[in-house]
């Protein structure tokens, strides 16, 4: 779990318990004072003087009000729907640095929120999709890429080339690239030197996106070596997936780090809802679908 998601559980907890505290003990006790209140006054009491001796109060009360709300958020948030920043440029030109965008929780499954097990089996990730899912080697950091390997699938990377063997298949194919007509990223900002690079549109099998190759940069690392296999080389295990940022030379993915195991994905980005950064400030333009 991440610091959000303790701190949710803890503060969802926290209140719960305090508003069934006020729920069996401490409200039924208003209630005998409002009926003394009332036994004892001549005049009738007002609603908001009703209100007074009803709602809890002090600090006690203001907490322990604070736990619909908690309750909601942590339901929607666990369950539903949940936002996620870009930090980086890993997933240019789809999706920017400083876009906000919603993630389906209930995508890949509902999931337990503290260990994120499935507890109800719903859909598994599309090849194409933009997934959000824990970073294998840190638990604690989210990471999003597009899933471009699924299980029993053979991966091979040569250069800015992309090949697959789909599973059950004898043919390793090239995924086509096509250069794009418009270049919005060659204009080279030292400040984000990953935020450059010729943008193609690529067929992943029927799905169409763009990626950016920066055909200059130096490689990050030396890739994920799978055992058996050659440099570059990889097949994608059973409940595992292969994941790549459409960046293709600007992202850390499973190239270098392996795959996804099922059970660290979090759901499915569909849509961008904000975009701000410092130096771009609000961008309008961005808000809506993702491809």
């Amino acid at each position: 779990m991440n610091f959000i998601t303790i701190l949710l559980v803890g503060s969802t907890l926290v209140t719960g318990v305090m508003w069934f505290f006020d729920l069996i003990v401490l409200k039924p006790k208003r209630k005998l004072e409002l009926q003394e209140c009332e036994r004892n006054n001549k005049v009738p009491l007002t609603r908001k003087e009703k209100n007074a001796i009803l709602q809890p109060n002090g600090f006690f009360g203001a907490i322990a009000d604070c736990f619909p709300v908690l309750l909601l958020v942590f339901l929607v948030r666990s369950f539903a729907y949940e936002p996620f920043r870009i930090p980086s440029a890993s997933m240019m030109p789809t999706l920017l640095r400083g876009d906000f965008v919603l993630v389906e929780r209930f995508a890949y499954g509902i999931r337990n929120p503290i260990t994120n097990k499935v507890w109800i089996e719903t859909n598994k990730p599309k090849r194409g999709d933009i997934a959000v899912f824990k970073f294998p080697q840190d638990e604690s950091i989210d990471y999003i890429k597009r899933i471009v390997g699924l299980p029993g699938d053979r991966i091979i990377v040569n250069g800015d080339n992309l090949y697959i063997q789909r599973k059950g298949e004898t043919n390793l194919e090239l995924v086509a690239k096509n250069l794009e007509s418009s270049q919005l990223y060659l204009n080279f900002n030292a400040a984000y030197p990953s935020e450059y690079g010729t943008t193609y549109q690529e067929n992943l099998f029927g799905l169409e996106h763009q990626i950016l190759i920066d055909a200059n940069s130096q490689p990050i690392e030396e890739f994920f070596y799978q055992e058996n296999l050659s440099y570059g080389e990889w097949v994608v295990p059973e409940n595992s997936y292969f994941a790549m940022g459409d960046n293709r030379n600007h992202s850390r993915d499973s190239r270098y780090w392996g795959f996804v195991p099922d059970d660290y994905l979090v759901g499915r980005a569909f849509c961008i809802w904000f975009s701000f950064t410092t130096d771009e400030f609000l961008r309008l333009s961005r808000l809506g679908g993702i491809k």
